[in-house]
């Protein structure tokens, strides 16, 4: 394969990184925003990158996943509780504590990273398994299998 020069590499790649991330976070100014990110990173990483171990677009996707699992989790981090789960009448009747949010965030920092990923994922961003596959790269099995031991590890932290 003939080296791609960066101008060609972003003109192949931009609008499948950008619908990418438009799919998975559905906000048109976060994903231009991480769309820029990406090509940044590739333009940096670029002499390093090796053609042996995976091709330019498996590369660039990965880049992508990453940023997208990233900001997910810095999102995460930072966002305030939705208003339906402070509201006096939800479903439940219930209101979340600031102990019991503070006992949660302590269980899931304990968890290993991958298995907490896949918890905010599924739990606060609403992906099924089946989409956080692709989101990390990892069969559905193995999501499964994560996925359980880590509400396992949680129950016991919150205990």
């Amino acid at each position: 394969m003939a080296e791609l020069s960066k101008e060609e590499i972003y003109k192949e790649y931009h609008g499948k990184v950008f619908g990418y991330f438009i799919t998975h976070l559905r906000s048109p100014e976060d994903a231009e925003d991480l769309t820029a990110d990406v090509f940044v990173k590739v333009y940096k990483a670029l002499d390093g990158f090796d053609p042996s171990k995976a091709s330019i677009s498996t590369w660039i996707y990965t880049i992508a996943r990453n940023i997208c699992i990233d900001f997910l989790r810095k999102r995460k981090e930072t966002s305030e509780l939705p208003e339906e789960l402070i509201a006096e009448d939800n479903i439940e009747g219930q209101v979340i504590s600031q102990e019991e949010l503070g006992v949660l965030a302590k269980a899931l920092k304990k968890l290993p990273e991958e298995q907490r990923d896949i918890i905010v994922l599924h739990y606060y961003y609403n992906k099924p398994l089946t989409e956080i596959t692709f989101l990390m790269g990892l069969s559905y099995s193995a999501v499964k299998t994560r996925h359980q031991k880590a509400l396992e590890t949680l129950r016991k932290n919150m205990t």
